[in-house]
């Protein structure tokens, strides 16, 4: 074994960063559901919106965040729910800014692996993948 050759499959490098950042989202859509008004405070740093975009966009984001996270989770309509989940961090990117707690923000990274799976698919055991060889 070369130590710079993958260990296995690549597919399942997608699949790993599928699962997890569709988790984080279902988690933090669950999390922002019960804690609406502090997102819609968040959103509310776009001075250019209106309080009624701001809140209908507060209250949104929570279950985009859901909805983004379980597509990636099944590995269903992969691009579409990692497009999602890029738009909504590069979003929460934008509002807090790159530095959170003095160290590269959260949303930055998960950012970036949702990004990565635009260009990867949905990797190993997904739905697509098994929608798409039938």
């Amino acid at each position: 074994m070369k130590l710079s050759e993958p260990i296995g499959n690549p597919a399942w490098g997608a699949f790993f960063v599928r699962v997890a950042v569709g988790i984080f989202f279902v988690l933090k859509g669950l999390h922002d559901v019960d804690h609406a008004p502090l997102v819609i405070q968040t959103v509310g740093i776009l001075k250019n919106l209106s309080h009624n975009g701001i809140t209908l966009i507060g209250i949104l984001i929570p279950y985009l965040e859901i909805i983004g996270g379980a597509l990636l989770v099944l590995g269903f309509w992969t691009v579409i729910g990692a497009y999602m989940a890029s738009a909504i961090a590069l979003f929460f990117v934008y509002t807090v800014g790159f530095r959170d707690a003095g160290i590269v923000n959260r949303d930055l990274v998960v950012f970036a692996a949702s990004l990565s799976l635009l260009y990867t698919g949905a990797g190993a055991m997904s739905l697509d993948k098994m929608l798409k060889s039938t």
